[in-house]
């Protein structure tokens, strides 16, 4: 049986740190599905004749896109389309309309949609998640055994944080792959988890939520957790 929890919550700050502008990163839900919508008409009609598999020109998805613009702003990926496409008649097309092809690439790549749409003046503020740089205030996942110290609650022998676009608990196939994962030797404390199923306490748990730090204490905010059926070394 699956168990998991999901922690639905509104993240304003984190324990009494703002997250500013500088700290928004593509997977935070910046652009909105209708606006995604607008931007593949556009894509469609003025960007697709070249990006495309057999194309003159690279798909815009996975690894390449991830290659180009890991760790640049958006306002980079906007200004690259801008001054490039269309092939034949670069800056040719409304400002909005390659703000809105920006936010189909976002959805593209898997990056999820929010409530506020993509805004020109707010590009330079908002990073593409790349393997480099750093975690902070990011979507991360960690696999980890699950331990409780007073009233704070741990998680000991822990992986590297991975980033993650899913705030959700594991699914079954996500779950699966984690059971094979290797503990490690990180130690990260559990914001907003004040008590666990019976039975949690010394397995493996596979916890999603905000990377912060207090010090030298690492943290996760937590958005869902998922027990793992491998109990932890004692």
């Amino acid at each position: 049986m699956r168990r998991a929890f999901l922690f639905v919550a509104t993240v304003l700050c984190v324990e009494g740190q703002i997250v500013s502008a500088q700290d928004k990163t593509a997977d935070q839900g910046v652009y909105t599905s209708a606006q995604a919508a607008r931007g593949a008409t556009v894509f469609e009609a003025h960007c697709v004749s070249c990006h495309r598999e057999g194309g003159t020109a690279p798909v815009m998805v996975g690894a390449r896109f991830t290659k180009s613009f890991a760790d640049a702003t958006l306002l980079s990926v906007f200004t690259t389309i801008q001054t490039t496409m269309p092939r034949n008649a670069p800056n040719s097309l409304a400002e909005a309309e390659y703000v809105d092809v920006v936010a189909h690439l976002l959805k593209l790549n898997g990056y999820p949609d929010g409530m506020t749409e993509l805004a020109l003046a707010g590009l330079g503020d908002i990073k593409v998640p790349g393997q480099g740089g750093s975690l902070d205030f990011t979507l991360v996942h960690v696999v980890g055994c699950l331990a409780q110290a007073g009233r704070a609650w741990t998680l000991g022998k822990a992986t590297d944080p991975v980033r993650t676009r899913a705030p959700e608990a594991a699914t079954d196939a996500e779950a699966a792959e984690l059971e094979q994962a290797a503990l490690g030797t990180r130690s990260f404390r559990l914001q907003q988890v004040y008590g666990a199923p019976a039975g949690w306490t010394g397995q493996k748990v596979a916890a999603k939520g905000f990377l912060t730090r207090a010090g030298t204490e690492e943290r996760v905010n937590v958005t869902s957790m998922r027990v793992l059926s491998t109990p932890c070394p004692n």
